[in-house]
């Protein structure tokens, strides 16, 4: 009694991992996917991208909210504040980092959320489980602050 036990524990735990497998590669594509869309092909949807900086002046654009190019601006500094174009290049690379961030765990939910609904959890239950209020919530605040930086030291 005690063997087949344990081969039903087996029995059950391969059976999860084959049918997570897929959702597995599925998660690892969209990763995958965000990081080019993000750092190869510079979609940054309210972002913004360094054209050209130099010590005392910086070059960048600003997209809207759909990624289109919305406008670029030169800004230039007295040598009192030629700090501010690291701390803007700063910035902007941690915007990058948190758009990533926000394209794979926003991915890698919905992935989640989709495996539960599939095996019959219910819509709010499947929503909690897979993380998926926290996973926008966490990036997108990140993103607001380093939005909000890289406008102050613009202006």
């Amino acid at each position: 009694m005690e063997e087949s036990r344990v081969v039903h524990v087996k029995k059950t735990f391969t059976q999860k991992i084959k049918s997570f497998v897929p959702y597995f590669f599925v998660m690892l594509t969209l990763v995958c996917l965000s990081y080019l869309l993000v750092y190869n092909t510079s979609y940054s949807p309210n972002g913004y991208e360094i054209v050209s900086a130099s010590n005392n002046e910086i070059t960048i654009k600003s997209f809207n909210l759909i990624g289109v190019e919305k406008s670029i601006q030169t800004i230039s500094f007295s040598s009192e504040y030629e700090w501010k174009v690291e701390a803007i290049e700063h910035q902007i690379d941690r915007q990058k980092d948190f758009l990533c961030l926000l394209f794979s765990m926003v991915s890698i939910s919905t992935t989640l959320f989709v495996m539960y609904i599939r095996n019959g959890t219910a819509m709010w239950k499947a929503i909690f489980r897979s993380n998926l209020i926290f996973c926008i919530l966490l990036p997108l605040t990140s993103l607001i602050f380093v939005w909000d930086a890289i406008q102050s030291y613009i202006s």
